[in-house]
């Protein structure tokens, strides 16, 4: 060992540990199995989860059809995941409107969907997201989010044209404000003590967080020079800095176009630690050093754990004497590939120092695709071999998602590139936007590994706080883990304290049945069980198990709240973006004159169509016509002073007669029987058959109508509605009521969304020419075939087939998948279809 005296650590788990310096083994190494156990356990109890989307194109034309696949793995080991089976996906325009949603159920982890980009849409930086229910109890930053571009695709069409469109954005450019930018500085392991040489990375953003070109120099509060910097991708670099006591450190930085501008560095610690971590090919090393305050200071039993993804691979403890320091040389074989955590925690299980660092360990999925040739005639077969195999180039059994698209559909600047590998491995580990992550896994090289540690120095983050993980704090989770559509959130009095153990009925439009429910003692609740066939209405009720309704039910939003970060586009696509433009125009003007669903589709002329004011919409909790009488309370003068709907009936309806007293009213509609002999009504509440307690709970101030059906009216109802109906429909039934008003006690309505329905993409087949398909030109130049449920075989192969169209140009082969052992992998393959 490289030290000046004998040093020995205790290792946990699976390392050896070369270990320098005054690093001592401790008496007890308790800590050291609480904080792992306390980790283990919070990845067990929280089951943290990681979404991902594959659209089969970087950016798209308005009227085109962006086609994904969706995949969900649990987050530790991201293995497709078997819990959650609803996936939420929403596409949300440039001015941060969710403008279209699709819920999906999930396949061992994975669903294929598609948004159709409607003409009307404006052009601009469109957002994916996708979500699980259960990630909504943690933060958005959580969910996977993708930008796209979104251009229109018919270009100005003279050059006078072109000329107002580019003096229009002259103007605007010239109106807009001055851009912010912000420039912030990150010590390396958190702190900066004095006297300690410590690397501070630093990052610099436009105001849309990415990346600009800075330069500057650091000095002290006695104008001191400390160091000078300059940026270098993506607006990221280091500078070492050896801090001195009682100094303030400030950095003059020259912003973009010259401009100048001063920030802070952090402030300077008379004591603490300073944690360090380098890589070489092999070797992860750690450094750790203190700085003491004056005088001789007692040794301190110190603690160092590095996890990735909550997998212990290295926990050492030990003690630290005086101001000396101990450095670890760890294998890199002992960690899985990804960001790796190193925390130091002192001797009172605080951490005083985190460090982030890529660690690229194991060899991951390699995928390449062949075709059978290289060169295609148009509407040639084209038969492609996909083979995955892992790092021993053994075949693994994967599922994968295919898209062959234009090879000017491409990621752009304006597009940077995310796949499955860089998201599962690098930016959902990481807080914030990462500005094009495919530049740190192409053409490995010394540069892009100092780029990649820059970006592990600036924007660490972790799934937890290690004070909470310590005390094992639970924070409540409302959102529950959906095997199935599902309704949740919690009951409360009226001072919205929680209500306690209360019963819940729940009913279901279109007779599909009722379920009675408990809530938990804090009052929260999930009702799960709706298979997601169409949309539909859920009426939710609740009251104490022994009477009283003074409740409110506070069900959790159905969606949650839109914080997707977005910038306009540039002023002029590049010029591939512009050449593909052009091709999706052409492609989308054939569309329209030869749809590809027939061969006897035609095109209509013109017609000219008359407008006239639209009927009003029927509502869809009336399965009747006209009811015999309608009571609206707006219409009743101090109808909010009653008990119940009931006691509002008494005297006002012919033939209703409503006997008893508050709360056990008894009804009957003259005239009416039932088979099985009783005179009492059906009770319909917002299209739902309820019981006459329900109807009793109901506020007089969340009714808007009540309407009665007698006799042959009734008839439409069955042999339920023999003895009359007394439908009421309240307020927040109406599609159209704000919900934003007072809640009404004792009951709530949700509607529960459908599962959607991917379309199958069009790939037409050419065996036979006398096809009437042959007559109709094909010009898929776009994207020209999608595949999202491949699956290689035992031999670790696919075989996929489709036909050219008439289109020559060269096509790019995409490919992204997952093993079942939670391996991602990218690959990608071309060839050209010529004349």
């Amino acid at each position: 060992m490289l030290c000046s005296k004998a040093l020995s650590t205790r290792i946990f788990l699976f390392l050896v540990v070369l270990v320098i310096g005054g690093f001592q083994v401790a008496s007890t190494d308790d800590f050291v199995r609480q904080a792992i156990g306390r980790l283990q356990n919070f990845y067990i109890g929280s089951f943290p989860e990681k979404s991902y989307i594959h659209t089969d194109k970087a950016f798209y034309a308005v009227g085109e059809t962006i086609w994904l696949k969706a995949y969900i793995v649990e987050a530790s080991q991201h293995r497709p995941d078997t819990m959650s089976k609803v996936l939420y996906v929403d596409l949300i325009a440039p001015d941060q409107r969710v403008v279209a949603q699709r819920v999906l159920r999930l396949t061992q982890g994975t669903a294929a969907a598609d948004f159709e980009l409607a003409d009307s849409l404006a052009q601009g930086m469109y957002t994916v997201r996708a979500y699980t229910n259960w990630m909504r109890n943690f933060s958005p930053d959580y969910f996977f989010s993708k930008r796209l571009p979104v251009w229109q695709a018919a270009a100005p069409a003279t050059a006078t044209d072109a000329r107002r469109v580019a003096k229009a954005i002259t103007r605007k450019a010239a109106q807009a404000p001055k851009p912010k930018t912000d420039v912030q500085f990150f010590p390396e392991g958190g702190n900066l003590v004095a006297g300690l040489p410590t690397v501070v990375a630093f990052k610099a953003t436009d105001e849309y967080g990415r990346g600009i070109t800075v330069s500057g120099q650091i000095s002290d509060d006695q104008g001191q020079a400390a160091g000078t910097f300059k940026s270098l991708h993506a607006g990221m670099g280091t500078v070492l800095l050896t801090p001195q006591p009682g100094r303030q450190y400030k950095a003059a930085v020259v912003l973009p176009g010259g401009a100048r501008a001063e920030y802070p560095l952090p402030a300077v610690a008379a004591s603490g630690f300073v944690l360090k971590v380098t890589q070489t090919k092999e070797f992860v090393y750690v450094g750790v050093q203190r700085q003491t305050a004056a005088g001789n200071a007692p040794a301190e039993n110190v603690t160092l754990l590095a996890h990735v993804r909550g997998n212990v691979a290295y926990a050492a403890n030990g003690q630290l004497t005086g101001s000396e320091g101990y450095a670890a040389r760890i294998p890199k074989a002992k960690f899985p590939t990804g960001v790796a955590h190193f925390t130091l925690f002192d001797g009172q299980g605080v951490a005083q120092g985190e460090r982030l660092a890529f660690i690229d360990a194991q060899p991951g999925l390699q995928v390449r695709i062949t075709p059978d040739k290289a060169t295609y005639a148009p509407r040639e077969k084209v038969n492609l071999t996909v083979a995955v195999t892992d790092g021993a180039g053994q075949p693994v059994a994967t599922q994968l998602s295919l898209a062959v698209t234009n090879a000017l559909a491409t990621g752009t600047n304006e597009a940077p590139q995310t796949t499955i590998l860089t998201h599962l491995l690098l930016t959902s580990d990481l807080q914030g936007y990462v500005e094009n992550p495919g530049y740190y896994f192409q053409n490995k090289n010394p540069e892009t590994d100092q780029a990649l540690d820059h970006l592990m120095l600036t924007q660490g983050w972790r799934r937890f706080v290690w004070k909470e993980i310590l005390t094992d704090k639970k924070p409540p989770r409302p959102f529950a883990l959906e095997q199935t559509l599902s309704v949740g959130g919690q009951v409360v009095r009226p001072n919205e304290k929680a209500a306690g153990v209360s019963q819940l009925t729940i009913f279901q439009a279109g007779g599909r049945g009722m379920t009675i429910a408990n809530t938990d003692t804090d009052g929260s609740f999930v009702v799960g069980g709706f298979q997601g066939k169409d949309t539909a209405r859920v009426v939710v009720q609740a009251r104490k198990e022994r009477g009283g309704s003074n409740l409110l039910i506070k069900l959790n939003p159905r969606w949650p709240e839109v914080t997707a970060l977005t910038w306009p586009l540039p002023a002029e696509p590049q010029p591939a973006v512009t050449a593909y433009l052009q091709q999706s125009q052409k492609q989308q003007k054939a569309e329209r004159q030869y749809r590809a669903d027939t061969a006897k589709t035609i095109m209509l002329k013109g017609v000219t169509v008359a407008g006239r004011k639209p009927a009003p919409r029927p509502d869809a909790r009336r399965i009747y016509g006209q009811a015999d009488v309608v009571l609206r309370t707006d219409d009743i003068p101090g109808s909010s002073s009653f008990f119940s709907v009931l006691q509002l009936l008494q005297g006002r309806v012919a033939g209703v007669q409503v006997s008893g007293s508050a709360p056990n009213f008894q009804v009957q509609i003259r005239g009416g029987t039932s088979i099985s002999g009783s005179n009492s009504p059906l009770f319909v509440l917002d299209g739902i058959p309820v019981d006459i307690d329900a109807v009793n709970t109901i506020p007089v101030t969340d009714v808007e109508t009540v309407e009665i059906l007698k006799g042959p009216s009734a008839a439409i109802y069955g042999s339920r509605g023999a003895g009359g109906v007394i439908a009421i429909f309240t307020k927040r039934g109406n599609s159209n009521y704000d919900y934003s008003k007072t809640p009404a006690p004792g009951i709530a309505t949700a509607m529960l969304p459908a599962y959607y329905q991917a379309r199958e993409f069009y790939a037409p087949r050419y065996e036979t020419a006398a096809r009437p398909a042959q007559q109709r030109p094909d010009y898929r130049s776009t994207t020209l075939y999608w595949a999202p449920t491949l699956r290689t075989d035992a031999t670790g192969q696919a075989q996929v087939s489709f036909y050219c169209s008439d289109d020559a140009s060269t096509f790019r082969v995409a490919v992204e998948g997952l093993s079942n052992a939670g391996t991602p992998g990218v690959g990608t393959g071309e060839f050209r279809v010529g004349n």
